[in-house]
């Protein structure tokens, strides 16, 4: 119970009675800059409760009514009367103030305040069915009491009823035919009943009412803006919106224009409230052109992110002291986790870097590319967690949320999220279980239609929480509504001046802040240059790797697919240098093996030829290719023409030297450097009915020079033997060893099928 007397509130704020709003407004803000509440808490109090109870047009009738008891005259002793109701109001002794009214009905029955007050005591009470039964009592004795029919109307809204209380608001306007406030009330009733365009006529033409003040005038254009916005009119609204603002030009009177932005402002905390936040801020951005001064009517954005440093110190001395009451200074859980992923990625990246310099694989351009995107994305990781890290050793606090007297605020580490509560939204709780125990409460909310979540530990905390947000969220609707939000306490730790800095991302940062892209771009940029610098030494150290690993391996093989493959390196001089040391041998073998005396000798050119034309081709491979033409052969001799030929060049020119195949070698071979073709075909004999078969034999590679010219080898085709006597004549013809009837230095006169055996 409050003991304390009641103060007069034109007294507090030296004020006339006959005020109008906009003067108590005037004298209400001259005051609050004259005893701010951080030196003055008592004196503000004062203040702002006799500014809300004066700028609530409801209860400053109601408190007329009680201040005129306290008048000389005949009416003196109901007006005694009525005081006592509503001091035992305020007690909050609701029976007593009861019997006090019903005994003053009984004694003076034409005594409507009294009616007026006790169905308001009912409404306020929730009772909306007694609060509607005592303004019908009190039409029935006063038909034409249009404060009747404007009360009795409200109650018949709050208990659903609409059409009635649209016919109650307009019988207050038939029998007040110069109030206002039946005419708003009755559009209000219109719009929620979806009869919108009767709303915005009824407002209209209750704007040329008979003695309707310029003020009023204003306040239903206002009005009227905001139902439009509400609605889709936009356009409209635009248009009305400009008229407003060329009734009210800059040399204007500036009270006026600043009580036509509170207005504005009034209207904007209605849209709020109603979920358009587009609309509302398109009336505070316009309401700014009449009050700039204002430090809260302005364009709330839907969220704005801000670093740490970009705070001002008032801001940093309130964010310090949230994080001392709640706890929200930095952990080790709020460093060991970046910690870790920052060791991984740079273990990463540096293994990759690593691999890109050491790395002895042969490359392509496609797996360079390959690197550089690798090296691009590890490097701009890196440095993110780096910078993340950085951050969070840098910054004293971890992450908590906090509520401003205006705004959500989340804190992480060195940035904090601010979430105006005008735009909050649908707040709903749910709990979370794990195997059927409790978890944690998700605070699931939207701000103008973005999601936020909030996850709190402990089912009273999220119900506290959620119910601070929801008065939070009511109270600054409220203020803003009456024009008292620049009053609120606390409002200076987040200036809407310093939200208005945003930039077109939502983003508030430091002096020394770099944007966050451009340094990982950056960081991708020194991951792509470190490999290219890597790609030369990396090709090099390929290089010497592939030649060590080549010339560790015996014979020929390999150093001359090394010479085909690499033939511009530096390392295929030594190569060259090694093929031309093994032809060498075989050159020395050939002179060693086939002297002068041999029947072999003459082919000492063809077998300089063809290690020649090894040396320039760098190539080992002798293709024996058989092709039949013609039905009726069933042998197929070219198996043991290639192991014959293999024999033989071995034997000459030393084991491995050269590869013989039958057109289907090995392709790491290479080309062949010599092809050895035999057309085995059938042709008559002349004069006699005998057929020949003919083997067509020619090469390919060793050039013109070189004593191995194109054969026609002719044999009876009757004979067994024919395959192996013309191979002998082949042998025979071009002088290589076997050839003959004297014995060979490599092969002895014997059959094919025992040359081409093992």
């Amino acid at each position: 119970m409050n003991n304390e007397p009641r103060q007069n509130p034109y007294e507090v704020l030296a004020v006339e009675k006959d005020a109008d709003a906009r003067t108590i407004k005037k004298a209400y803000f001259e005051l609050v800059r004259q005893n701010p509440p951080e030196t003055h808490p008592e004196e503000f109090r004062r203040l702002r409760e006799a500014y809300e109870l004066l700028s609530d047009p409801e209860a400053r009738q109601a408190f007329d009514a009680s201040a005129a008891a306290q008048a000389d005259g005949p009416e003196s002793a109901k007006n005694a009367a009525l005081q006592e109701a509503i001091n035992l109001f305020e007690a909050g002794d609701k029976e007593g103030g009861r019997k006090v009214l019903t005994r003053l009905f009984i004694e003076q029955p034409d005594f409507h305040d009294a009616r007026i007050l006790l169905g308001r005591h009912y409404f306020f009470e929730g009772d909306f069915k007694q609060a509607l039964t005592e303004f019908d009592a009190l039409l029935a004795r006063a038909p034409e009491h249009w404060q009747g029919h404007l009360q009795r109307g409200w109650a018949l809204i709050r208990l659903e009823r609409l059409k009635e209380a649209a016919d109650a608001f307009w019988r207050a306007g038939k029998h007040g035919p110069s109030e206002v406030s039946p005419r708003v009330a009755l559009a209000d009733c219109l719009e929620a009943m979806g009869q919108v365009a009767d709303a915005l006529k009824v407002l209209e033409q209750a704007q040329a009412l008979p003695g309707v003040s310029r003020m009023d005038v204003l306040a239903l254009k206002v009005r009227r803006i905001a139902t439009m916005l509400e609605h889709g009119q936009d356009a409209d609204a635009a248009k009305d919106l400009e008229k407003l603002d060329a009734e009210l030009p800059q040399d204007a009177d500036p009270e006026l224009r600043r009580w036509a932005g509170g207005q504005l402002s009034a209207a904007a905390a209605h849209l709020f409230a109603q979920q358009k936040s587009q609309g509302a801020n398109r009336l505070l951005a316009f309401g700014r052109r009449f009050n700039p001064e204002s430090a809260t009517e302005v364009v709330y954005p839907t969220c704005v992110s801000l670093d740490v440093e970009a705070l001002p110190a008032v801001t940093r001395e309130w964010l310090h002291s949230e994080a001392e009451r709640i706890g929200g200074w930095r952990s080790p859980t709020n460093w060991l986790t970046p910690a870790g992923f920052t060791l991984a990625f740079t273990t990463v990246t540096g293994l990759l870097f690593a691999h890109c310099f050491l790395g002895t694989a042969e490359r392509s351009v496609g797996d360079w590319l390959w690197c550089a995107l690798f090296a691009a994305l590890f490097s701009a990781s890196t440095w993110a967690v780096v910078r993340y890290l950085l951050r969070v050793l840098n910054s004293p606090y971890g992450t908590f949320n906090t509520i401003h007297p205006l705004h959500l605020v989340q804190v992480a580490i060195d940035r904090i999220t601010v979430w105006p509560l005008v735009h909050l939204q649908d707040l709903n709780l749910v709990n979370h279980q794990e195997n059927g125990v409790y978890k944690h409460t998700a605070l699931e909310m939207k701000f103008n239609g973005v999601p936020v979540v909030l996850n709190v530990r402990g089912q009273k905390t999220a119900e506290g929480v959620a119910q601070e947000l929801i008065a939070r969220h009511r109270r600054v609707l409220e203020l803003l509504g009456r024009g008292m939000l620049d009053a609120e306490s606390g409002v200076e730790h987040l200036p809407a001046a310093l939200l208005a800095q945003a930039d077109a991302n939502g983003h508030v940062r430091g002096k020394g802040s770099i944007l966050s892209w451009p340094q990982l771009v950056a960081a991708a940029c020194v991951g792509v240059l470190l490999v290219g610098v890597s790609a030369w030494p990396q090709m090099r150290r390929v290089e010497a790797h592939t030649w060590t690993r080549v010339a560790a391996q015996p014979g020929l093989g390999a150093v001359l697919g090394y010479l085909r493959e690499h033939p511009e390196t530096r390392f295929a001089p030594q190569a060259q240098a090694r093929v031309d040391a093994e032809l060498a041998q075989a050159r020395a073998r050939i002179e060693a093996r086939l002297d002068p005396n041999s029947a072999a000798a003459p082919s000492r050119a063809f077998f300089s030829g063809l290690l020649d034309t090894m040396s320039q081709a760098h190539g080992r491979r002798v293709t024996v290719a058989w092709q039949a033409s013609g039905d009726g052969w069933k042998d197929d001799p070219s198996e043991q023409l290639v192991a014959a030929w293999q024999r033989m060049l071995d034997e000459v020119l030393g084991q491995g030297v050269v590869v013989v195949d039958g057109g289907r070698g090995a392709a790491r071979e290479g080309a062949p450097v010599m092809t050895l073709r035999v057309r085995d075909m059938l042709a008559p004999a002349s004069g006699s009915n005998r057929a020949l078969r003919v083997w067509a034999v020619s090469q390919e590679g060793l050039g013109q020079h070189v004593p191995a010219p194109a054969l026609e080898l002719l044999t009876d085709a009757a004979d067994p033997r024919a395959a192996e006597v013309l191979f002998h004549e082949w042998v025979d013809r071009w002088h290589l060893p076997g050839a003959g009837g004297r014995r060979p230095l490599l092969l002895t006169t014997s059959t094919l099928a025992q040359e081409a055996q093992p």
